[in-house]
Order: structure tokens, then C-alpha cells, then sequence
């Protein structure tokens, strides 16, 4: 909520948690230093041309700024000027009020702020020869904010009082829990429609809260109702499919009425989506399978693909999934050939490097034919399966790598033709009981139950 006050109005006095009103730039004992222009009610000509710029709260940066008669000029005839406070030890919801006014005629002013979101406008039209008391509310404040007051086409203006008080909490204001945005994240190019729960809360307010989307692409959003309670609710916003690449959305408005003033209280919500395009090699589908580094990019742009969807992927088996006996989830620790629950795919059968693998989870009816303690001749071969890439809780990852879930069914997997696995003398004089792979004369062996089998 943004309030622009003209000379001599005066808004609710609080305890300041910090204040600049640069107090101590003055001429003194009939020496003249240029501290002129602002307050003096002269606003051009050859004032403000002092060059020490006395500070009550010190840390400020300056570009092309020079102090006026107990006040700051920004700026020069050929230079966009900028003065930036030092970081503003809050948290949570402050107040911020400051004066300005223009060098001689009207001018085009703008501030920003870092470390916390604005509600309401930060540009202004400042009108010639006369201050200007601009409040506003910054919200979502972690841990400190610092204010920018700037100007555009290199016009000047004179800069007084800056103060941060807390949140007055007799005023009406319209707050929501998950702050100024609601970010649908990445999606990539084939995404279903998702939903976010926005939480209002509404303080010192008459009637109704309406709800509105406005500027950007409002087409993409739907809200579950336009009105709320003055104390608040709850407002479900849908992403509709058709958002094209790159990064758009539009402005959520949340308006009220102020019960003590009736004045205008506005809540200004981003809905954001940002679409990629990523580079895949498949389509997800049984005749153009996603490639194990397919789901790796997938997982890395969580939201690409959605809970309920199932995929093809294909991969080169190298075992079962070693796991941390330790944690209940079991996350990987190494390829195992013992394991029945589970597959390691990679793009090529022979991958040492581990960021690069994708586990796969068997279950129901698929297992006797997937684990590679029955089936070890499945090691190196490639298969194709067909599973979830993510949870119920939208998370990418199985057993800590980005997987395939819920491969249940026979009709979820494509086995390779056995003609491609021949089973020779073994190389090594004592074949082992137990699966295990070997690499001799460049070929890949699997050693099990007394015999060899080569894989390629």
C-alpha cells in the first residue's frame, strides 16, 4: 500500500527504527558551503552545490549527489544521480516514508528496495516547487533492507527524511502468508495444469477483500473465488496449460477499505511460471523412450513432469541399488547384485560416473523378470521401462538419484531379445556363485551360478 501526502500532512508517529534526515548540512556563522536548495524553498540555479554531505546515520552511498539546505540533491544536469541507505537492520513488515521534491520543474522519480517487496507503486511525477511525502509498506523482509532513491533522464531532485518505522497495526493492511509471489516453478515443454493455496489475512478492514488478475498474461491463472472476508481466507490459483517459453505470468490485486480512514488498501501478489525448453533426446514414449540423462535433466528442473504420468525410459542395467543400512530410505550407496527391489540404469553400459545413473523401483509382477539376482544376464543389456519420474510429494528422486517409479507391471518393460546373450567358458578358472560382473579382453562378463555370460 503506497500513499502519497503533499507538504504538511503528517502520517502516524511511531518509534523509528531508523532515520536520515540529514540535519547537520547547513551553512554556519555567515560561511557559505553550498548547503542550499530544498528546505530553503529555492529549487534551482546554484544551490545544493555542497560537496560534504553530512549523514545522522552514516554508510550511505553516493553517485553524483551533492547536500542541499538540510536535505540531499541526486543527480546533476548531465549525470542520473543514486543514493542508497545503508542496510536497515528489520524483519518481517516496516513502514518506509521519505520527502522529496524536484529541481525546478516536474520530474520523474523512482526508488527500489532490496531485501523486501514493495506494495504498491515506486515511481512518481513529482510536481514543481513543492515536497512530497511518500509511504509505503515493504513486506517479506528477511533480514535487513536497503532503500535506492534514483531518478531517470538525468533529472535531479532534492531527498529528506527517510524513515523506517515498524508496521502500524492499527492500519488496514492485507497480508499473505507465502509473501508477494507464487512460483509455479520450471516447466518444461509438456506440463500438466498445477495449483497453489494462497493464504490472506486481512487486519482493521471494512467489507470484503476482491481479488483480481491483472497486467502479464491473466489468462493462465483462474482463482478459485474473487472475494474474501475482511479477516481473510483462503484462494486456490490454478496454472492453466498453454504458457510459452521463457518467463511470464501476471499481477495478483487483493483490495480493501481501511475501517478507520476508508482509504484504499491494496496487496499486490506476482504469479509467476517460468517455462524451458529443454534439450531431450526422447519423448517419454515406448517408440522414442527418455534416455537416462533425459530424466537427469528432468529432475534437475523439478516440475518438468508430473505426479500421475507415467514414462519410457530406457538405460543399460548395472545392478541394484546398494544401499545405507543405516537410514530408513534407504538412499544409494553403490551398485549392488544382490538386490531385488530395485535397478541402476545408465546411457552406456559401463558408467563409473554416478551422477550419471537413474534407479528404477520394481514392483508387483515386474520383479521376477527386472531384479538381477534371478536375471544377472540383465546386466549390461539395455531394457526399456515405463514409470512415474515423480512421487505424491513431487520429488525426483529415488533412493537420492533422480528415478523411475512403480515399474509394476509386465506391460511396463521391454526385456532385450536373448539372442543377444551367449553364454561361453568362463576366463576365470572358478566362476562364482554369486553375480558378479568382470571386464576381460575388452568385453563385459557376468559371472553367476556357475556360469559366464558375455555382455558385449
Amino acid at each position: 500500500m503506497t500513499t502519497v501526502l503533499f507538504s504538511g500532512a503528517m502520517m502516524a508517529e511511531m518509534t523509528p527504527i531508523y532515520y536520515e534526515g540529514f540535519s547537520r548540512c547547513f551553512d554556519d556563522e555567515g560561511e557559505n558551503y553550498g548547503y542550499t536548495g530544498g528546505n530553503d524553498e529555492q529549487w534551482g540555479g546554484d544551490v545544493a552545490s555542497a560537496v560534504v554531505i553530512y549523514q545522522d546515520a552514516p554508510e550511505w552511498t553516493f553517485n553524483y549527489c551533492n547536500a542541499g539546505y538540510q536535505c540531499l540533491k541526486v543527480g546533476t544536469s548531465q549525470k542520473q544521480g543514486t543514493a542508497t541507505t545503508p542496510t536497515i537492520s528489520c524483519e518481517g513488515e516496516v513502514q518506509l516514508s521519505f520527502r522529496v521534491a524536484p529541481w525546478e520543474g516536474d520530474s520523474i522519480f523512482f526508488f527500489m528496495v532490496q531485501g523486501g517487496q514493495v506494495q504498491g507503486e515506486t515511481y512518481f511525477h513529482l510536481k514543481k516547487h513543492q515536497w512530497t511525502t511518500i509511504t509505503t509498506t515493504v513486506e517479506d523482509i528477511q533480514s535487513g533492507i536497503r532503500i535506492t532513491f534514483s531518478s531517470t533522464n538525468k533529472h535531479r531532485f532534492f531527498l529528506d527524511d527517510v524513515c523506517v518505522r515498524p508496521a502500524d497495526p492499527t492500519v488496514g493492511a492485507i497480508r499473505t502468508v507465502e509473501g508477494s509471489m507464487v512460483d509455479f516453478g520450471l516447466v518444461g515443454r509438456s506440463y500438466s495444469a498445477q495449483q497453489r493455496t494462497l493464504h490472506v489475512e486481512g487486519a482493521n478492514l471494512a467489507g470484503t477483500i476482491a481479488l483480481s488478475l491483472e497486467e502479464g498474461e491473466p489468462e493462465l491463472f483462474q482463482l478459485s473465488t474473487t472475494s474474501l472476508p475482511s479477516h481473510g481466507g483462503e484462494v486456490q490459483i490454478s496454472l492453466q496449460e498453454g504458457a510459452s517459453v521463457g518467463q511470464t505470468g501476471c499481477y495478483l490485486y487483493l483490495r480493501g477499505t481501511d475501517a478507520q480512514t476508508s482509504q484504499p488498501v491494496v496487496k499486490r501478489v506476482t504469479l509467476l511460471v517460468e517455462v524451458v525448453s529443454l534439450n531431450l533426446e526422447g519423448s517419454g514414449t515406448k517408440p522414442e523412450p527418455y534416455t537416462c540423462s533425459d530424466v537427469i535433466l528432468l529432475a534437475a528442473n523439478e516440475g518438468t513432469v508430473w505426479t500421475g504420468t507415467y514414462y519410457w525410459v530406457t538405460g543399460y542395467v548395472l545392478g541394484g541399488v546398494h544401499r545405507y543400512n543405516n537410514l530408513p530410505n534407504g538412499d544409494y550407496d553403490g551398485i549392488s547384485y544382490t538386490d531385488s527391489l530395485s535397478l541402476v540404469l545408465a546411457a552406456q553400459p559401463n558408467e563409473t560416473d554416478e551422477t550419471k545413473y537413474v534407479t528404477v523401483q520394481i514392483s508387483e509382477n515386474a520383479r521376477a523378470a527386472l531384479n538381477v539376482v534371478a536375471n544377472p544376464e540383465l546386466i549390461g543389456q539395455r531394457i526399456k521401462v515405463q514409470g512415474l519420474l515423480l512421487n505424491d510429494n513431487a520429488n525426483p528422486l529415488y533412493l537420492g538419484k533422480p528415478g523411475v517409479r512403480n515399474v509394476r507391471t509386465d506391460a511396463q518393460y521391454v526385456l532385450p531379445e536373448q539372442e543377444e546373450i551367449q553364454a561361453i567358458e568362463s576366463p576365470t578358472a572358478e566362476p562364482s556363485m554369486e553375480a558378479c560382473k568382470i571386464l576381460y579382453n575388452g568385453h563385459v562378463y557376468i559371472l553367476y551360478n556357475g556360469k559366464t555370460y558375455i555382455i558385449q
